[in-house]
């Protein structure tokens, strides 16, 4: 009856001790149906990942009374809501999960960020390699007309002084 993992009492198993003979005949068929649901909720919750508590398998099954929980006496009260517990869960779960999607792609911008002031350094960088490969390229120009330019005038000179 109690699970070896946690120690906790199986609902279901319980309530089928309470509902079957001491040969293992239902008292009512009506027992077993609720034990076939107690037992169908348990293990859907377990597919889910979902922690229940023995007070909330009887009160989703079973049902709350004012003030107790069908199947547990009068003694024990209902939780607020085990669906609300269920949905808190479930939310508080998407929650952590969305909060990790979102650093993930916080992470992921921040990388692209990087990558991307990276490769502006590296463009400017040849820009201004380009620049001056351009100025150097100009001054070269610029003396070679200049000695062009000077040849010139000298070639000129030279024929002038021979015409005299």
């Amino acid at each position: 009856m109690k699970n070896q993992e946690s120690g906790n009492i199986n609902p279901a198993e319980l309530y089928k001790k309470n509902y079957t003979n001491k040969d293992g005949i239902w008292t009512s068929e009506g027992a077993r149906e609720i034990y076939e649901r107690m037992d169908a909720f348990q293990r859907q919750c377990d597919l889910e990942g979902k922690t229940y508590t023995e007070i909330e398998v009887y009160s989703e099954i079973l049902g709350k009374k004012s003030g107790y929980v069908q199947g547990l006496g009068r003694a024990v009260k209902p939780p607020p809501s085990s669906t609300l517990t269920t949905q808190s869960s479930d939310l508080q779960h998407q929650l952590a999960k969305a909060r990790d999607e979102i650093e993930a792609m916080r992470a992921a911008r921040e990388k692209d960020l990087q990558e991307f002031a990276k490769k502006q350094a590296e463009m400017e960088a040849t820009l201004r390699d380009h620049r001056e490969e351009q100025r150097v390229e100009q001054e070269r120009i610029r003396l070679e007309q200049e000695e062009r330019t000077k040849r010139e005038q000298e070639r000129m000179r030279v024929e002038h002084e021979e015409c005299m």
